[in-house]
C-alpha cells in the first residue's frame, strides 16, 4: 500500500471529494448485522459518515462479541454518531459460540454508553417496510439471516442481495471465522435463493500513518475513529469488513468471481488505494455544494456585520449543513427569527437522527399558520429537504399548535417537539422585549434578530433542545 504525505493526501481529498449537498438522495438502502468486531467499528463508521445510505437497522450478531454486548457497543456508536433513530436489534449466539472468543469490549471502553432502544425484529422490521430494495451487509456468522428468511421467507424478494464477509479457500468456498461459527446458517442462506456475495478481504493494509491524519480531515467521523484507537497500536492492520461500504460504493473496485452454486466471490483489486477512499468517505460531510451556489460565504463583507463575527463559532459548534441550512432558511424567511432557526436546526435533525436522505421521509407540523410558531414551518421545510412543493409536508389543522412535527418513514412514525423549558424560554424572552419595547417598534424587531443569531442559533444545540417520541 503507498503511504502519502500529509500534503498529497489533502490534494488527494481536494479532488476525489465526491459532490454532495446537505440534502443527497441516499443511493442505497442497508441493513447491518455485526459483532462488533474492531474492523467492524470501521466499517460502521465508514457506513455513517457517507450520505449515500440510508442505513435503515443495525443488529448484533454473536461473533468477536457476544449478541449481548454488540447490542451495546452498537448503541453507544449510534450515540455517538447521534444517528439515535436508526432501529437497533439484539440478535442471537451461534450455537457454537464460545465466551472465551477474542473480546474487543477494551477497545470500545471509550465510547460506551446506554440507553437506547433495542428491538428483537429490527432487521425484519426494516426489510418489510422498506420502500425500496434492501442491501444486507453481514459482518459475523449468518446466524441472524438464516432465522429471518426461515421464519420469513417473503423477505427473500426485498433484498437486492446480501454482501457477506469470509475467508475462502482454494476451492472458492467459504472457510474462517464467520463460516466456522455457523456452517448451517451458511446453507440455509445458500438454499434460500438469496443473491450472496462471499467477500474475501484478502490481505490489503492500512499505512501506518492513517491515524495521524484523521485530525486533518477533523469530521466526527474521523475524530471517533482516532479516538477509539486512542493508546493502541495501528500498524500492520488489516481491511476486512471495512472494505464492505466500499464495495457498495465503489465496485469497480472488487472482482467478483464464481463461488458455488448460488453464491458468488468478492476481492478487492490490489492496486486500489483504499486508504484514499476511508479518507475520502470520513471527510464526506464537510465538502458538501448546493444546486446552484458552490459554497455559503463563511466569513467577511459577503456576511452582515452581526452574523461576521460569530460564524466561525457557530462552524465550529455545530457543522456547515447546519449553518448552510440557517442562511437558506433566514433568506427565505425574509427575517432572522427564532422559530424559523430552530425549524432549520429540527429538520436537519430529523434526517440525522434515522440516517436518511432526501424525500425518504414525510412530515406533519404541528406549528399551525400564525407566527411567530408557525415560522418553524419555513425552517423545517428547508433543514429537511420536504418542501410544500415535494409534497413531503403538511400543516396539520387538528389538535393543539405546538413547534412539533410527526415524521412518517418505513412504517414508523415518531414525533420530533421543542422541549418544554425551550417553549417556556422562548416565551419568557419574546415576552420582555414586547413589555419593553412594543410589538410594533423597529427595536424590538432588531433585539428577536439578535436574540435569534446570539442565543438561539449559537448557543442552542441540535441535540439538545429537542425531545423524540417513537410512537
Amino acid at each position: 500500500m503507498q503511504k502519502y504525505s500529509l500534503v498529497c493526501l489533502i490534494l488527494l481529498l481536494f479532488f476525489v471529494t465526491p459532490d454532495a449537498s446537505a440534502h443527497q438522495r441516499a443511493k442505497y438502502n442497508v441493513v447491518i448485522d455485526t459483532d462488533c468486531g474492531m474492523d467492524d467499528f470501521r466499517a460502521l463508521t465508514y457506513f455513517m459518515a457517507s450520505r449515500d445510505f440510508n442505513i435503515n437497522a443495525v443488529q448484533s450478531v454473536g461473533g468477536v462479541l457476544d449478541a449481548e454486548n454488540s447490542a451495546k457497543c452498537l448503541s453507544s456508536l449510534l450515540a455517538e454518531f447521534h444517528h439515535e433513530g436508526i432501529m437497533l436489534g439484539k440478535g442471537q449466539n451461534p450455537k457454537s459460540y464460545k465466551k472465551d472468543c477474542a473480546d474487543a469490549m477494551g477497545f470500545w471502553k471509550n465510547l460506551l454508553r446506554t440507553g437506547h432502544q433495542i428491538r428483537t425484529n429490527a432487521l425484519y422490521d426494516a426489510i418489510a417496510n422498506s420502500r425500496k430494495p434492501v442491501i444486507y451487509v453481514a459482518m459475523g456468522p449468518l446466524t441472524n439471516l438464516a432465522d429471518l428468511v426461515e421464519k420469513h421467507p417473503e423477505i427473500v424478494s426485498k433484498l437486492t442481495y446480501v454482501v457477506w464477509t469470509s475467508r475462502t479457500n482454494d476451492k472458492h468456498f467459504p472457510c474462517g471465522f464467520n463460516y466456522n461459527l455457523d456452517k448451517s446458517a451458511f446453507d440455509k442462506v445458500v438454499a434460500s435463493g438469496l443473491k450472496l456475495k462471499v467477500f474475501d478481504a484478502g490481505n490489503v493494509l492500512y499505512p501506518d500513518d492513517f491515524l495521524s491524519l484523521l485530525p486533518e480531515i477533523a469530521t466526527p467521523y474521523a475524530l471517533t475513529f482516532a479516538s477509539f484507537y486512542e493508546g493502541q497500536k495501528f500498524s500492520s492492520v488489516r481491511f476486512c469488513d471495512d472494505l464492505l461500504p466500499f464495495y457498495i460504493l465503489y465496485p469497480e473496485l472488487f472482482e467478483e468471481s464464481a463461488g458455488g452454486q448460488n453464491f458468488s466471490v468478492l476481492r478487492p483489486k490490489q492496486d486500489a488505494y483504499f486508504d484514499v477512499i476511508a479518507t475520502r468517505v470520513l471527510n464526506a460531510v464537510e465538502t458538501e455544494k448546493g444546486v446552484i451556489i458552490t459554497e455559503m460565504p463563511r466569513s467577511g463583507s459577503l456576511l452582515s456585520a452581526d452574523v461576521a463575527p460569530l460564524a466561525e463559532q457557530i462552524l465550529s459548534k455545530y457543522g456547515y449543513t447546519e449553518y448552510k441550512l440557517v442562511l437558506l432558511t433566514s433568506e427565505m424567511h425574509s427575517h432572522l427569527g427564532i422559530y424559523s432557526i430552530i425549524g432549520a436546526k429540527m429538520g436537519l435533525r430529523i434526517l440525522e437522527y434515522l440516517h436518511v436522505g432526501l424525500d425518504e421521509v414525510a412530515i406533519v407540523s404541528n406549528a399551525g399558520s400564525e407566527p411567530p410558531i408557525s415560522c418553524l414551518n419555513d425552517g423545517l421545510q428547508i433543514g429537511a429537504g420536504t418542501t410544500l412543493g415535494y409534497g413531503a409536508i403538511t400543516i396539520s389543522a387538528d389538535g393543539e399548535v405546538s413547534p412539533s412535527a410527526m415524521v412518517s418513514y418505513n412504517g414508523r412514525k415518531l414525533l420530533f417537539k421543542v422541549k418544554d423549558e425551550v417553549k417556556r424560554e422562548i416565551a419568557s424572552d419574546v415576552m420582555a422585549l414586547i413589555q419593553k419595547h412594543g410589538l410594533e417598534s423597529d427595536v424590538y424587531w432588531s433585539e428577536i434578530r439578535r436574540l435569534a443569531i446570539e442565543k438561539y442559533w449559537k448557543e442552542k444545540s441540535r441535540f439538545e433542545i429537542f425531545e423524540v417520541e417513537e410512537m
